[in-house]
Order: structure tokens, then C-alpha cells, then sequence
């Protein structure tokens, strides 16, 4: 199927190593503002795929352990770092930058359990999120987990998730070292904010669930790879286990669910067992996500009768049935579901049922509307169902009909605890639910987290907008009132000058494709601001409102910020997914361009003001709305984004991805994959706008030779173009991963605005 033929090209390795060094070295004295980006060595690659020879002519980039390489990619960045800090404004955006993100601290991943709440903050000093508790919304907080005690020989340590138990007892807290993602699961006592047991190794993606009563802690583990296992190996075969903490303290774990625990299971190697329990529910759910698919395979079990590889699991559900969300109450499970309802609809099961849940046989809770369900969340009081209207959400509470006896009464802090129970308290058969009401929320925008606990009457909803700050609002839960908290501190900038305006444009097939502008009330409609389209596109992942405070900066100079909500998104539901995905992927990058068209007509810019931007995913996006229209931009900018889909495969994250984009494993994989690769796709001769590519060199996601690739490869054909050639920059972050620290955010936000008003004629950015 395929075979590989490699040929240096012009240079030898050596020869080629010797010029990295020698760029690498060079101050800006040397050579003061000379465009020519470092010597890039080509080493063409061939390799037949189906009877098709393909070339590559940057593969040697992808062995990023290598000296040579890692000399290229630092001699990339001391080039984008000589032109980005040489622009005359830089400075003063970066100031501008700090003021904006101002001195109040940033909260988030709130959890609520008993009547403690437990969440990350940010203050603006911090490097990272830390972990705090608190008693009750109003109470005082307590720091719990500061995860630079975990840093190693200089590098920093960040938090990637937590669990608390529903008794609020205790923390499972997934910590990470160096931007790689790569966590060590430790449990820690909330009281005494000491250890619990031995840290768990290999414990990226987790999803750590604690049993009822605080003693079980069910946790998923990768397994350990052997030497020399390539990258793309890394998630193969993992496998959820239960951990159990005795009186002493001394633990136990058991394999419950996975590849080769149970026959019962079917699961590919590729694929991610984990599981999920509820305070009030006697089962176990055990999930087999599929990569990057947002639908899964659902098993059931009785939380009595785990017994490792005995463990008597049965198939509740399988991918066809579009089942993205789940939550559990008594013997029900509540199923936010596509099937047959393309904007979603939740139904409800009866886990006593022995037989394979049925779209024929549930009962309908939501039924399907115009609106795109988005997430379900189960609260002692009410089912609370997140909901989206032409793009801003709305909250549903529906109430029970028949209320739910709590399994165990968890004793009061301080006292001795009773025996564990093995199992909830009998609960009652019928847990109807009657259609409730809509909570009126404060403005319009987007709600982030919608946070409950089984055990407790109410929700805490985090609501933003484009032009409104986050909040954290409580939602009564007896009225359903909703108020809001201090628990994140108000924002005090002024955006009373700032405008939103939503429309539909006409895609290149006649499809209607959302577009949100962002732009100061006052600006001219007559072609000469500049103009920031934001795209993603992909994993049927929504853009929805979000506040961005930098934004003030592009805004403030007359700037407009325009966000095309494309094909392979979700915000209109699972077919505005399928309409950009594998065979259908070009709708994506064509939907940019048509909003890009409308908005030149329309006169809110022109090409020479026009800039685009991405970032993972988001990534592949953009590029390929540059490389296809290249007329039609000045600028790009793909943050951590990917675009050799041809290659993708290969990394670490490659296997999780080929639900969304294909593989080259089949002809039609290949012909899909290749037609969306905008590495690929760039053609010599041609005069593509200026780029910026941006990449944390220890990503887990997005492998850094990606843009590195993609940056060489536009540079070399803006280099055979001499004067017509445009600038392109890789910029590399060596300790960050995918997305940017908060100690290092204003720096790379300054980098991409300094970029983007340069391109875009802003007088104050001309390099001299």
C-alpha cells in the first residue's frame, strides 16, 4: 500500500546543520532587518500511497529529538523573535495588554459536593491556577493544592483536572509537569492537604469519579509503553481501574474496565475506557470513547457486583446512536441523543431494563426543536438542560416528579465516620419528570459551566458574553431565581462603545453560514479597518460567545473582530458538524472564504486589512482559506494548529483523530486527508499573504514539526519570489504545550496583534 524513497535535495545534512548554527548565533546586529528566514534543509521524502507518489520535502523536521532539528526550530524562533520585538509598537501593546487583563483574579472548573465547592483560580501574580475550597459559595476560601510544589529541576507544574468526593472530603487532582500533559494522579485529604496513597503514574485524561462515600476512587491509566513504541502508541490499551482506601490508609487497585479486562467489552486498542458513578444511582456506567468523536459506546453494571475481570458488564448503547451526554439519577439515565434529532433531544432510561437502550422505547424528557441541546446536568431539585438560539444560550429546569432518598448521610466534619455502605439506599422505581421552565439569564451570551451535585438543590452557571465579562450566577433551587456571586470578581472594563452584530451569509453551495461582528459602534464602513476573522471548524466544537478582554487593544485602533461560525462546528447541531468533516471538510475553509467575501462587499474591510486566524484545528481552517484565496487575505495567524493531515496520524494524538479527518489506511482516507492538507496544497509561485505560526515545542496534541513544516514550506516558495514574497514567521514557545501559560499569555497575545498590525498597515507597527 505504501512504500518510502528519501533523496537529499541540494544540501547535505551536515552542510545544512552547520548554516542553523551559524543563523542560530547571529545577533541583529549582523544582519539588521534582512527578510531572509534561516536555511531550511530539503530532504525529499517520497512515499505510495495506493499507486500515488506523494513527496515531502521537510520530513526530517519531524524527529524533533534530534540537535540538528531542535537547532532549526530555535533558529526559527530567534528570527520571528528579531522582527516581532523590532516593531515600534510592540512595547506599548504590551502594556496596554496587562492594564487590560487587569489586576482581578480568574476562576474556573468549579465543582460543588456536600457543602463544599472546590475550583481553580488564577491570581494575576500566579504563574498557574491553583486549587482552592471553600464552604458553601460565600464562604472563605482555603488553598488546597498549589501545584508549584510539584515543579521539577525548573520546570513548571500545572493542575489538568480535579475531582472532588461528594462527602468534600477529598481531592483526586491530576498534575502535570513541563506543558506536556502527561499527569500523575495524587489524591489528597482536603483538611490536612496531605497525600492519600501512592501518586498513579500515567494518568493523562483520567477522569478520576469517586464512589458515593468517598472510599472508592475509579480512576483510567495508560498503560506503559515499551522502548522504542512510537508516539502514536502512546493512548493504545488503556485501562480503567477502582482504587479502594482502607482505615489504615493502605490501597488497592483492580482493574474493572478496558481492552482484555473483560470479555464481555469489545473495545478497539485505540479507544478509552472510563467510568462513571453517581451519589444517587446504584449502577456504573462504564464509557468507551471513540477518539475525537463526540458520540460513544455505554456499558452498565451494578456498582455491587464489580469484581474486576467478573465484573458482570452488559452493552447499553453503541456510536449509532448518537449519544453525546448522560447523567444518572436512582435507576434512570438520562440521554442527550441525536438520533433522529439533528439539534439533539434528551430521553430516559431505565437501567433495570435488561435490554440494549432504544430510541423506540425511551421515554422523551426534551423533545427536539429548534434549538441545539448542548449538555444535561442531574441536581437534587431539577434537570438542568443547557440549551443554544442563534448562538447565545438559554437554561431549562425541569423538576422532578418524585423525589430521591440520598444513599448515606456522610457524618459531619469532625466526627468519627460510620462503616461504608457497599451500595445507596434502596430508591424508589419511579422518578418521573415534569416540563419546567426557563431561567431567565442576566444578558445574552454563553453558558461555560453548568455545574450541579446530585445531592443538592440548585445549579452555579459561569455565563459570558462577547462584550460581558464571566460570572459565576446561582440558580435557586426552589424558584429557580438566579443571582450572582462574587465568587469571580467583576471585570470594570468599559465596552458600552463596543457593537455586536449577527447575520447569515450565503456559502459557496447556498448553505447560511453565521457570522459575528465585534466592532466599535462608531467605525466606518468605508474598506480601510482592519479586520480579524476568527475560524475553527471541526469535532462539531461551537464558538460561542466568549469575553476576550486583549481584544479592547484591536478594537481600540478601529479594528473589527469577526467570528465565521463554519461547517464542521456545532452550532447548529450534529448536521452542521457532518457538513465539514472528512469528505465534506472543504465546506469548512469555504465557508470562511464566503464570509470573507461578504464582508469585503459589504465594506467592513479589504483585502489589505483583512487578517485570518485559528488555532488547533482551527488551524487546518484558516491555512487552507489562505492557500485557496490567497488574494483575499494580508495576513494569517495558526496558533498550535495542524496541517499535514497526511502525517497527523503519526503522533501521539494521530489514532484519536481519525474519526474526524479519515486515514490513510483507505483510499478514500487518503484522498480525503489529501485534499485537506494545506501543507500539501501550497503551490510554488504563488504570492501567499504573510504568516504566523505559533507552537508549544512540548505540545501533546499538535506535534511541533506541523507548523515547523508548514512555516518551511511557505517560506521557501515566499524566498523564490524575492520582492513578492511575504514575511513568515514560526514562532516557538520550548516550555509551553498546546495553548499558551498564564505567565506567558501577554507576551504571545502582544506577538500576534504586533504581527497582525504590521500586515495590516497600522503606521505605528512599520519596521523602520
Amino acid at each position: 500500500m505504501m512504500q518510502t524513497d528519501r533523496r537529499a535535495t541540494r544540501f547535505s545534512r551536515a552542510s545544512a546543520f552547520a548554516l542553523l548554527l551559524a543563523a542560530a548565533v547571529c545577533g541583529p546586529d549582523a544582519w539588521a532587518f534582512d527578510p531572509a528566514p534561516p536555511a531550511t534543509l530539503v530532504d525529499l521524502t517520497t512515499e505510495v500511497y495506493f499507486g500515488r507518489a506523494l513527496n515531502d520535502p521537510y520530513r526530517w523536521l519531524e524527529d524533533t529529538a534530534t540537535p540538528e532539528v531542535v537547532a532549526w526550530f530555535r533558529a526559527q524562533n530567534d528570527y520571528a523573535r528579531r522582527i516581532l520585538d523590532a516593531l515600534p509598537g510592540r512595547a506599548a501593546l504590551l502594556a496596554r495588554l496587562v492594564e487590560l487583563n487587569g489586576a482581578d483574579p480568574h476562576v474556573r472548573d468549579v465543582q460543588m459536593a456536600a457543602d463544599a465547592l472546590a475550583y481553580l483560580k488564577r491570581a494575576p501574580d500566579d504563574a498557574t491556577y491553583k486549587l482552592y475550597v471553600r464552604e458553601g459559595i460565600g464562604g472563605p476560601e482555603r488553598l488546597v493544592v498549589d501545584p508549584a510544589q510539584y515543579n521539577q529541576e525548573g520546570q513548571g507544574a500545572a493542575i489538568e483536572y480535579f475531582s472532588l468526593s461528594p462527602n468534600g472530603r477529598r481531592l483526586a487532582v491530576g498534575i502535570a509537569v513541563g506543558g506536556n500533559e502527561d499527569a500523575t494522579l495524587h489524591v489528597i485529604d482536603v483538611a490536612t492537604r496531605q497525600p492519600i496513597g501512592a501518586p498513579i503514574a500515567r494518568a493523562r485524561g483520567a477522569n478520576p469519579a469517586w464512589r458515593y462515600d468517598g472510599e472508592v476512587l475509579f480512576y483510567t491509566q495508560l498503560r506503559e509503553r515499551a522502548a522504542g513504541e512510537p508516539s502514536s502508541t502512546q493512548f493504545r490499551d488503556s485501562r480503567a481501574f477502582m482504587r479502594t482506601f482502607g482505615p489504615s490508609g493502605a490501597t488497592a487497585d483492580v482493574a474493572l474496565f478496558g481492552r482484555g479486562v473483560n470479555p464481555a467489552v469489545a473495545i478497539d486498542p485505540d479507544d478509552t475506557p472510563t467510568l462513571h458513578v453517581s451519589p444517587l444511582s446504584p449502577y456504573v456506567i462504564g464509557v468507551v470513547s471513540h477518539g475525537v468523536q463526540d458520540e460513544f459506546t455505554l456499558y452498565v453494571a451494578p456498582l455491587t457486583q464489580l469484581r474486576g475481570a467478573a465484573t458482570p458488564w452488559r452493552r447499553l448503547a453503541t456510536p449509532d446512536q448518537g449519544i453525546t451526554d448522560f447523567d444518572l439519577r436512582g435507576e434512570w439515565i438520562y440521554l442527550l441523543t441525536h438520533e433522529k434529532a439533528p439539534r439533539y433531544q434528551v430521553v430516559r432510561w431505565s437501567l433495570r431494563d435488561p435490554r440494549p437502550y432504544a430510541l423506540a422505547g425511551a421515554e422523551v424528557v426534551v423533545a427536539a426543536s429548534d434549538r441545539v441541546l448542548r449538555t444535561i446536568s442531574v441536581a437534587k431539585d431539577a434537570l438542568y438542560v443547557h440549551e443554544t438560539a442563534s448562538g447565545t444560550s438559554a437554561l431549562q429546569r425541569l423538576e422532578y416528579n418524585v423525589k430521591l432518598k440520598r444513599a448515606a448521610a456522610p457524618p459531619a466534619r469532625g466526627k468519627p465516620r460510620a462503616k461504608p455502605r457497599s451500595t445507596p439506599a434502596a430508591l424508589p422505581k419511579v422518578a418521573g419528570i415534569a416540563r419546567g421552565s426557563e431561567i431567565k439569564l442576566p444578558f445574552r451570551g454563553a453558558i461555560e459551566e453548568v455545574v450541579t451535585d446530585p445531592l443538592r438543590a440548585g445549579a452555579l452557571v459561569r455565563l459570558t458574553g462577547w462584550t460581558e465579562a464571566p460570572g459565576y450566577f446561582s440558580v435557586d433551587g426552589k424558584t429557580g431565581a438566579i443571582t450572582r456571586t462574587e465568587l469571580q470578581p467583576r471585570n470594570g472594563a468599559d465596552w458600552s462603545g463596543i457593537a455586536t452584530k449577527e447575520v447569515m451569509v450565503k456559502g459557496h453551495d447556498g448553505v447560511d453560514v453565521p457570522l459575528t461582528i465585534i466592532s466599535p459602534k462608531n467605525v466606518a464602513r468605508d474598506g480601510t479597518a482592519p479586520l480579524l476573522l476568527d475560524a475553527y471548524g471541526a469535532y462539531g466544537v461551537s464558538q460561542p460567545p466568549v469575553f476576550w478582554p486583549s481584544l479592547a487593544a484591536w478594537l481600540e485602533r478601529g479594528g473589527v473582530y469577526a467570528v465565521a461560525h463554519v461547517r464542521g462546528g456545532g452550532e447548529l447541531g450534529d448536521d452542521w458538524h457532518r457538513g465539514g468533516f472528512k469528505s465534506t471538510k472543504s465546506n469548512s475553509w469555504r465557508d470562511v472564504i464566503a464570509t470573507a467575501q461578504w464582508l469585503i462587499a459589504e465594506r467592513w474591510t479589504a483585502p489589505p486589512r483583512l487578517a485570518l486566524i485559528g488555532s488547533s484545528a482551527g488551524g487546518l481552517t484558516v491555512s487552507n482559506a489562505m492557500v485557496e484565496r490567497p488574494d483575499l487575505f494580508a495576513a494569517m495567524v495558526s496558533q498550535s494548529g495542524f496541517h499535514d493531515t497526511l502525517r497527523s496520524e503519526t503522533g501521539a494524538s494521530g489514532p484519536a483523530n481519525v474519526p474526524e479527518f479519515g486515514s490513510v489506511a483507505t483510499e478514500s482516507g487518503l484522498a480525503d486527508l489529501l485534499a485537506m492538507s494545506s501543507y500539501a496544497r501550497v503551490e510554488d509561485d504563488v504570492a501567499y499573504p504573510a504568516a504566523l505560526l505559533t507552537i508549544g515545542f512540548r505540545d501533546a496534541r499538535v506535534d511541533p514539526w506541523d507548523p515547523g513544516k508548514m512555516a518551511a514550506r511557505l517560506q521557501a516558495v515566499s524566498a523564490a519570489l524575492g520582492a513578492r514574497g511575504n514575511p513568515v514567521l514560526l514562532r516557538v514557545d520550548f516550555d509551553g504545550g498546546h495553548g499558551t501559560s498564564s505567565a506567558r499569555m501577554a507576551d504571545e497575545t502582544t506577538d500576534l496583534f504586533a504581527f497582525l498590525l504590521w500586515r495590516t498597515g497600522a503606521p505605528d507597527f512599520v519596521l523602520p
